[in-house]
């Protein structure tokens, strides 16, 4: 997410940054070689604050977590002190959230070597001074009171968006978005990998924020989801499809934008343009057979003969 978007943290000064373009700053293969400079001037900062939930947890823009700023803040913060113990470093949070395995310990060893941990609400403004300074202004819960501190460098930690085009992209594999923008799975608990379209699987951060250690147990999943599929040599399908009598079919087109799952296509059949279904894609969903003005279409499995047998046989019991 660009800084370009939150005016109150003063995005236009050259030492306003996001935690992307510190991590550049950081990396031995970036700009600086590794160096720590701030881009105004190339000088090494002495003070520093990096701000969290910078488009995150937001009604105005993403009421999600970005679930990993946390811990990529706690990272630079422990970089920063081990290799240069001198520099001041406060670290504005809403509140810490270290859910994972051994990132408690790695919250604690950061504040034990000098990061300043500020627990409270969102940072209300990042001002410049006269003298070329940045005035970061926030609350901190465990003083109760406001906060005012003058750093030379700013780093916020912008929100992890879905990336331009992703709607358009599951559209042609008849996968959905949420709410929020991010391909949606068919269930989060049971089937956390599944999309709605059969043989479709989505892993990282197409599904949302996630960090490098679940991604990769996300994708493994998928591609384990994937060969139970490929392996066998042979896929079954579900008994309980839709199929079009051609013979009756008007050839409207009325079902082809109904189906979710695009498996309805324009055939020609003896000379004409009759519907089909592809049973592969076919869910049993039923849309087409109700909507179907030429009744058309029959729902396997849920014909009218089929419900009146399932009747006469419960009665008969």
């Amino acid at each position: 997410m660009s800084k370009h978007h939150f005016k109150e943290y003063s995005p236009h000064h050259p030492d306003v940054i996001t935690s992307m373009e510190f991590e550049r700053i950081l990396s031995a293969t970036g700009p600086t070689g590794g160096e720590l400079k701030r881009p105004s001037d190339g000088t090494k900062p002495k003070t520093i604050a990096m701000i969290s939930c910078v488009g995150s947890r937001d009604e105005r823009y993403h009421r999600y977590c970005s679930k990993v700023c946390c811990m990529y803040m706690l990272k630079h913060a422990r970089i920063l002190k081990e290799k240069y113990p001198d520099i001041k470093i406060f670290l504005f949070f809403i509140d810490v959230r270290t859910a994972g395995k051994d990132f408690e310990e790695f919250y604690v060893y950061t504040k034990e070597l000098g990061a300043k941990i500020i627990r409270g609400g969102r940072v209300s403004a990042v001002d410049v001074k006269p003298d070329g300074k940045l005035r970061v202004r926030g609350f901190d819960v465990d003083l109760c009171s406001p906060v005012e501190v003058s750093v030379d460098l700013v780093v916020l930690a912008t929100a992890i968006e879905p990336p331009d085009g992703v709607e358009e992209l599951g559209s042609m594999f008849t996968a959905t978005c949420g709410r929020e923008g991010f391909l949606r799975e068919v269930h989060t608990k049971l089937y956390p990998v599944e999309t709605q379209a059969r043989g479709v699987f989505i892993a990282g951060c197409v599904q949302g924020p996630k960090d490098i250690p679940e991604s990769i147990a996300q994708a493994r999943a998928a591609a384990a989801a994937t060969a139970a599929l490929v392996i066998p040599g042979k896929i079954r399908f579900e008994a309980v499809i839709s199929e079009v009598d051609r013979d009756k079919c008007s050839s409207c087109g009325v079902c082809v934008p109904l189906c979710p799952y695009t498996a309805i296509r324009i055939v020609e059949y003896k000379g004409k343009e009759k519907a089909y279904i592809e049973p592969a894609l076919c869910a049993g969903c039923g849309v087409c057979a109700s909507a179907c003005p030429s009744r058309a279409i029959t729902f396997h499995g849920f014909t009218t003969e089929q419900i009146m047998a399932q009747i006469d046989a419960l009665t008969e019991a």
